[in-house]
């Protein structure tokens, strides 16, 4: 495989946090091609990028998917520039809104673009005509869309996208995620000696289903009394989530650990817990987890999941081999679900290696980056390429039709 210039202009890239943040980092660090990343500055990004494989140019846009009018001409310059210095041979948007610009280089300089979709990037517009009309015009122009699950492609082939120029390549999870002891030191500072350690890892964003948890918490303490909830990460639904605690009688048993800093620091904290659970459900508003890393990573660490039915979480959790799918919108079943893998070892640990199996043997980044770069590369396939290779399966298939016909009548003679 040829060795392409690749210029991905993300929307959010670490030092930042979320899964985003990593698929963008992962694909771009094992990458084999020439990968250069546009990318919106966050505090301590001089030695992060200073440290990577690959080139990054930041500039002040983007935060959190947040394009301000202000900043447009500023990014259109960076991306035009980046894009004529690096010789791209395609560059990658990582929002659906500033591909954009590609469509715009596209036809002002013919330069090829494609674009990266995640699920409720391509929800929330669906609703809102101009931006609906919008988001058609860019994905049906682009040289080639990545998605990363089943669920986010059939999303884009609502918009009319030939399926020809979609590839799907999935999040994965990092080395950095093992089986290892409990930490001491966690159980100490948080107090949970003694405790059933239940743990959500996440944005607190309602989607992720921290609220729907808190409510089962009561249930799921008749039947566990020493279960306590822990939640690792921060976002603006903490002050409703503490609220809703202390409403529910469980402020007690509900942990919040704040934003985790490190890989090595969240790692500890899948191993000190007995079960993961994240019940992510989608919103009215056009929001719906694409994937879920977060169930790799558990997984990962050897913990059972428990997973909210909805989006493309069942690409993440396999329902009954690798872990357990419940409605996310009710209380009651997730509370059945945990108290279920507590009474039953032989299926926590069932299920947990069956998910750890698939998460190492399918899921690492090593892997996935090879399919990416294939993927860059079809992007990158002349004009009409798409055409010959459609012609060409047809005539395969007819060509192995005919063959079935010959033989049967060879065989009936």
């Amino acid at each position: 495989m040829k060795r392409k210039s690749v210029v991905l202009v993300a929307g959010v890239f670490p030092p930042g946090v979320g899964g985003m943040q990593k698929y963008y980092y992962n694909l771009s660090k094992y990458s084999k091609h020439k990968m250069t990343v546009v990318a919106p500055h966050y505090p301590g990004d001089a030695a992060f990028d200073a440290e990577q494989p690959y080139q990054t140019v930041r500039g002040d846009f983007l935060q959190q998917e947040t394009v301000h009018l202000s900043s447009w001409p500023r990014l259109f310059r960076m991306v035009k520039r980046t894009v004529r210095e690096e010789k791209a041979d395609v560059t990658l948007y990582g929002y659906i809104l500033i591909g954009i610009i590609g469509l715009i280089l596209k036809k002002w300089k013919g330069c090829k673009y494609a674009i990266s979709t995640h699920g409720m990037d391509m929800l929330q517009f669906r609703k809102i005509w101009g931006l609906n009309k919008l988001v058609s015009l860019i994905l049906q122009k682009a040289d080639g869309v990545l998605t990363n699950s089943e669920f986010t492609k059939a999303l884009v082939l609502d918009y009319g996208v030939n399926p020809a120029r979609i590839q799907l390549v999935y999040p994965g999870v990092e080395d950095v995620y093992e089986k290892q002891q409990p930490s001491q030191t966690l159980i100490d500072e948080y107090g949970l000696a003694g405790k059933y350690k239940l743990l959500t890892v996440g944005r607190l964003v309602r989607r992720k289903g921290h609220d729907k948890v808190i409510e089962s918490m009561p249930a799921i303490l008749e039947a566990i009394p020493n279960a306590v909830y822990v939640i690792a990460g921060d976002g603006p639904e903490r002050k409703r989530l503490e609220q809703l605690a202390r409403d529910r009688g469980v402020a007690e048993q509900v942990v919040f650990t704040g934003y985790v800093k490190d890989l090595a620091a969240m790692n500890a904290f899948y191993n000190t817990c007995d079960q993961f659970l994240m019940v992510s459900r989608e919103l009215e508003q056009g929001d719906a987890e694409g994937f879920g890393i977060v169930y790799l990573e558990a997984a990962m660490t050897g913990i059972p999941v428990i997973a909210g039915k909805s989006g493309g979480v069942g690409e993440a959790v396999l329902d009954g081999e690798t872990g357990v799918l419940v409605d996310p919108q009710s209380p009651t079943a997730i509370a059945d679900a945990v108290v279920r893998l507590a009474r039953d070892e032989a299926l926590r640990e069932e299920l947990a290696s069956a998910g750890y199996e698939r998460a190492r043997s399918q899921f690492r980044y090593a892997q996935l980056a090879e399919r990416f770069d294939r993927a860059m590369s079809a992007f990158c396939a002349p004009a009409g390429a798409e055409a010959r290779a459609s012609a060409a399966q047809r005539g395969a298939g007819a060509a192995g039709a005919a063959g079935k016909e010959v033989g049967a009548s060879a065989g009936g003679k």
